[in-house]
């Protein structure tokens, strides 16, 4: 068994700083990853407020659904597709939203963790998808 993911989240405060979470606003984590942007967004809702996290990654998925908080909803999509994603679910956004976050690119447990096939560091199977329960690999 592989030690727990750690992640850093980089440039955190100032990228949720610019978000200038409202107490019920609506926000949207277009690339949860591990989750840091959407934990510190949601420290700044009020009770009032909602939080739609998407990722690719089933195991980011994870994580998030894990996190149980009824301001929290979690969808594994594309952040390509958000404009579906969001249209789909009960966000409100005939009056629009708050705030996109998008942290685009690998994180560091993706890198981290051999048996994803994206670093060239462990002695594994190439992959590089962000979504392993679809595509070629």
């Amino acid at each position: 068994m592989s030690a727990p993911l750690q992640h850093q989240t980089v440039l955190l405060r100032e990228a949720v700083e610019a978000l200038r979470i409202q107490s019920a606003g609506r926000y949207i984590d277009g690339t949860f990853g591990r989750g840091g942007h959407s934990l510190e967004i949601l420290e700044r809702l009020g009770p009032e407020g909602r939080l739609l996290a998407i990722d690719r990654d089933p195991q980011a998925v994870a994580a998030a659904s894990a996190i149980g908080d009824r301001r929290l909803l979690v969808r594994h999509q594309r952040f390509g597709d958000l404009l579906e994603t969001v249209r789909q679910e009960e966000f409100a956004v005939d009056e629009g939203v708050d705030g996109v976050l998008l942290d685009v690119g690998v994180s560091s447990p993706q890198l981290d963790q051999g048996e994803r096939g994206f670093s060239f560091r462990h002695d594994a199977p190439l992959d590089m998808r962000m979504d392993t329960t679809e595509g070629e690999t």
